[in-house]
């Protein structure tokens, strides 16, 4: 079996000292130290994770900052009035954003103000909010199961003195007992699906907070049915410099770690909550339907048809490029 060093002596003592007394943790606990541990997790470090830059390590809609505000403007407050409630009204919440990257940061908006909550910091949520994220979700950790010698068992990450390394065993975690029942009974040896217990766990606790208005993330997910029968060898991926990396492992808090989230999940949630009109749709429906504006503006057939906005809003709509990868789930509460 092959074992990976660690380079961060920060992250290998603590992934010790959260181990069980075989020296194992879930790889739940593995994401979760690696991305979020306070001195050297990757979303915690100081490090540029976002952009289209060599040494950055992956490329989002927010990276289009002036153009994705505007979309986000208007299709927010569009959403607000068809409910008949003001703008104005409403705080805006980005939960996620990259330090010193907030989407509304120096943006004119009609909103009563706008607020930001890093990733990993506590969330506190309570009055009347626009909640909004982007690829907030997809960075939560999430466990793994094995379908080993016609039983699933889950994966753990086994630590010693030379690295860490994967290792199965009999399913543990008590996060996964809601899941159990709804795994296939029958598949190949070595099948995986990685459970987004994370993202999961996270909507929750966003939404049963004392908060009403309108909710709004963007994100890429799969339903159930596609999540357990179209990935057999799991969702979870590694990316750093652009380019996916096989080892899951490897550079613990220097490469980033993502996972599909369950959007039948989320969508549940969101309704166990109380909240109403609930839409999910591609990142391409959504700005085509929620930013006529916008739209309108970047294709006037009055201006340059190579003009930065317009190639940007292809970007981001194109369902070869942005358009169909990301989803946008909205839903309100008054």
């Amino acid at each position: 079996m092959t074992v990976t060093p660690i380079k961060s002596p920060s992250i290998a003592q603590k992934l010790k000292e959260i181990s069980d007394h075989e020296c194992k943790v879930s790889f739940s606990d593995f994401m979760q130290t690696a991305l979020f541990h306070p001195e050297d997790g990757y979303y915690t470090k100081v490090k540029n994770r976002v952009g289209r830059e060599s040494r950055s390590d992956f490329f989002t809609s927010s990276s289009f900052k002036n153009l994705f505000a505007q979309i986000l403007i208007e299709s927010t407050s569009n959403l607000l009035e068809s409910s008949n409630q003001r703008p104005a009204d409403f705080t805006w919440v980005e939960i996620g954003a990259e330090p010193n990257k907030a989407l509304l940061d120096s943006i004119e908006h009609p909103f009563r103000g706008a607020e930001t909550i890093r990733v990993g910091t506590d969330i506190k949520l309570k009055g009347k909010l626009i909640v909004f994220s982007n690829e907030l979700f997809d960075a939560q950790p999430c466990h793994s199961l094995v379908f080993d010698e016609e039983v699933w068992k889950e994966r753990f990450v086994q630590i010693n003195d030379e690295g860490i390394s994967f290792q199965l065993g009999k399913i543990k975690s008590p996060g996964l007992t809601p899941y159990l029942a709804k795994l296939p009974k029958l598949v190949p040896q070595g099948y995986t699906i990685d459970i987004p217990t994370g993202a999961d766990a996270l909507a929750g606790s966003i939404l049963q907070q004392d908060w009403k208005g309108l909710f709004v993330a963007f994100d890429y997910g799969k339903t159930w049915k596609s999540l357990i029968h179209d990935t057999p060898q799991g969702s979870a991926r590694a990316y750093k410099e652009h380019r996916q990396v096989t080892d899951l492992l490897a550079d613990a808090g220097d490469q980033d770690l993502t996972c599909h989230i369950c959007w039948d999940n989320i969508t549940d949630t969101v309704e166990r909550h109380g909240f109403s009109k609930i839409t999910l749709e591609s990142q391409e429906s959504y700005i085509i339907k929620r930013a006529p504006r916008v739209m309108q503006e970047a294709f006037n057939p009055a201006n340059d048809a190579f003009s930065k906005q317009r190639s940007q809003l292809r970007q981001l709509i194109h369902p070869t490029l942005m358009g169909q990868k990301f989803q946008a789930i909205s839903a309100v509460k008054f």
